[in-house]
């Protein structure tokens, strides 16, 4: 990694490399491309940071072979891009590619959303109350952690109950590339009574069977999240 490099992510890097020392040779290449990605994607390590294939195969304590066959896999994912006087760089995002994503996000798990009703049963629905009113104890606590983590939970249990595996494959992908920016979501203003309120909407539209609300709802709350990383990355409080 470059000069820089921060304490919080010198860190990131004591993690990774503990990992790496706990991993069998066999796999020490899946260890660091799983470890490296997991990093970017929670924005652990920020867009526009430069990664030296020697420098990080220092840091994390491994030789350079298997370092270079990770950064060339997340290369092939586009979450790095190689740079011309040498190294990589984590890859900044474009507003056209977040409003691009969120659009498509919009329409897959608006459908996922549509199937689940149609294929929800008593013990998912008592689930999703479940992580509702786990999640609202998260935010009465100020637990924002928790928050996110629970409102994952909620997206992602609502999707695997459409039954359909390549429809939450595919979300799952899309929804993977934004982790980073949960966070900024969750965290301002009214966004998380916000997304609270949604969920139960969502509950009581799908116990109704009504199919057509259950899509406008979870299109709106996707979008609504794509507007506010937008103004955040306009505003300069997104690394993109």
């Amino acid at each position: 990694m470059g000069s820089s490099t921060g304490m919080d992510e010198l860190a990131v890097m004591g993690q990774l490399a503990q990992e790496v020392r706990m991993a069998p040779n066999r796999s020490l290449s899946q260890v660091i491309y799983a470890s490296l990605r997991r990093s970017i994607l929670r924005g652990e390590i920020p867009s526009g940071r430069r990664l030296v294939e020697e420098r990080l195969a220092s840091l994390l304590g491994a030789s350079r072979t298997p370092v270079r066959e990770a950064l060339q896999r997340l290369t092939q994912e586009d979450l790095l891009q190689k740079l011309r006087y040498g190294g990589y760089e984590v890859r900044r995002i474009t507003t056209k590619e977040v409003e691009e994503i969120f659009g498509i996000r919009s329409v897959l798990e608006s459908y996922a959303a549509v199937l689940a009703t149609r294929n929800m049963d008593q013990e998912v629905m008592e689930e999703l109350e479940r992580i509702i009113r786990i999640s609202q104890e998260a935010l009465d606590s100020h637990d924002l952690e928790s928050f996110v983590r629970l409102n994952t939970d909620f997206h992602d249990r609502l999707y695997r109950a459409s039954k359909s595996d390549r429809l939450y494959r595919m979300i799952q992908e899309l929804r993977d590339h934004f982790y980073r920016f949960r966070r900024i979501i969750l965290s301002k203003g009214r966004m998380p009574s916000i997304s609270i309120k949604d969920h139960r909407a969502m509950i009581k539209a799908m116990q109704r069977r009504d199919e057509k609300k259950v899509e406008r709802l979870v299109r709106q709350h996707i979008l609504r999240g794509m507007k506010v990383v937008l103004r955040e990355m306009k505003r300069g409080g997104i690394s993109s």
